[in-house]
């Protein structure tokens, strides 16, 4: 659907859709989305869409919290949109790429942060589901719990011994734990070591969040509801079964060996995990398209004759452009989740090549969809000045976004240039395929 489309999707029919979903919430038992698996993608979907008008009106609570209000973690919980990557054995939506995309989009029409946080803990149930054998993850989705999982890879600083049945993460910083003050457990890059204490590889650690400090520390510009506070571990036992090998996912050779049969959880890790980022950021510069068109028929143009904004050529280029970066970026996404998606259901595995592709494709849609923002932002005049005000809040959401560094498209286009130059690519993420 194009940005302009979604821009001018008909009211009633939300109308239509909120009623019937109260219909079907008071059937459900109070479950005010229903229950989205048994309605497929349309509705899963239609289930974020309905949460928009709430998100915006939490904007500023979010905003103050620096994390989501219980209320809205309540509403995703109820929509079961947490479940969008947990496999369908552990009673999950075991969703689709494009479903996820669709849903997320939705919910950053609302509230960005709301969407971000979202993304990132679906994300790291993803990364879980695949990085863990099956007598480890029956006990984290055990049937009835709600599991909400955050993480983050990259350790700023971590030391680690090895011990009987498993490691002691003696002390470790860790930055950018999304989504950390609603998850029950973390996942944690740390150094791998011999019992001489020499480094042997890179390990995810899975632990309790009651066994995480978090340092309170998320003070930011935009995306401030996030909460992705810095943590800290301080000598914490973590047995095996609870440490995946980096090396071994990086090469697609997941421990999760009884989810082999299922596609969605045999994607190659770099270019889900860079993907799934960057989807966000679609719903983001769809909500800029919308809060600009609602109110240049309201307003002029100063030091013109323009009496309204819409009558002047210029708001219109400024229009076409923009609509057409998010256009682009959106096709760029959707296509390189196709590429994804048919390879791994083909069986095929996918290059080192391709999927440095993928993860620069990601980069170019942020860049893409940052350009967008900030030519709406431009036309917004001198509203978006004020530091409360909707546009100006969307517009450093985005800004914030692109500085992910699994998003910084310079870094990206030099490694896919790298690539295409015949040289080994400089990051260890893409390490040749064995």
């Amino acid at each position: 659907m194009s940005t302009i489309d979604t821009a001018k999707r008909d009211s009633s029919a939300r109308a239509a859709f909120n009623g019937a979903s109260d219909a079907r919430g008071q059937a459900a038992g109070g479950n005010a989305g229903g229950d989205p698996a048994a309605r497929g993608h349309s509705d899963v979907v239609a289930a974020a869409a309905a949460l928009i008008p709430v998100l915006r009106s939490r904007v500023a609570q979010t905003d103050a919290l620096s994390k989501l209000p219980d209320a809205t973690i309540a509403d995703l919980e109820n929509a079961r949109l947490f479940d969008l990557a947990r496999p369908k054995m552990y009673g999950g939506l075991q969703a689709s790429y494009e479903t996820y995309l669709d849903t997320v989009i939705e919910l950053a029409r609302g509230d960005g942060s709301t969407a971000w946080t979202l993304a990132l803990l679906t994300t790291f149930t993803w990364l879980t589901s695949v990085s863990y054998p099956q007598h480890v993850t029956d006990k984290i989705f055990a049937p009835g719990a709600s599991v909400r999982i955050c993480g983050s890879i990259g350790p700023r600083r971590a030391r680690t011994r090895r011990v009987a049945g498993g490691y002691v993460i003696e002390d470790g910083l860790w930055t950018y734990n999304t989504g950390f003050y609603h998850a029950q457990w973390d996942q944690l890059g740390i150094p791998l070591v011999n019992d001489a204490g020499e480094l042997i590889g890179r390990g995810a650690a899975l632990l309790q969040a009651s066994d995480v400090t978090p340092l309170d520390d998320w003070d930011t510009i935009g995306l401030r509801g996030t909460g992705s506070t810095s943590v800290t571990v301080k000598d914490v036992f973590v047995p095996d079964e609870r440490i995946a090998s980096m090396g071994r996912n990086l090469q697609d050779d997941y421990a999760a060996t009884h989810l082999l049969d299922v596609p969605a959880y045999r994607t190659p890790l770099v270019p889900t995990l860079a993907l799934r980022l960057v989807c966000p950021m679609v719903g983001m510069a769809k909500a800029a398209v919308e809060l600009l068109t609602e109110k240049i028929g309201t307003r002029g143009i100063a030091f013109t004759t323009y009496e309204k904004q819409d009558e002047a050529a210029v708001t219109h280029l400024q229009i076409g452009e923009a609509t057409a970066k998010i256009d682009a970026a959106e096709s760029v996404i959707r296509q390189a989740i196709r590429l994804l998606e048919a390879g791994t259901e083909r069986g095929e595995r996918i290059s080192v090549e391709q999927r440095a592709r993928i993860w620069r494709d990601a980069a170019f849609a942020s860049q893409l969809i940052w350009e967008a923002v900030d030519r709406l932002a431009g036309a917004s005049g001198t509203a978006f000045v004020n530091r409360t005000g909707p546009m100006n809040r969307i517009w450093h959401d985005v800004r914030v976004a692109t500085m992910h560094g699994a998003l910084y498209a310079d870094t990206l286009f030099e490694i896919y240039g790298r690539l295409a130059a015949g040289k080994a690519p400089n990051t260890p993420l893409l390490p040749s395929l064995s």
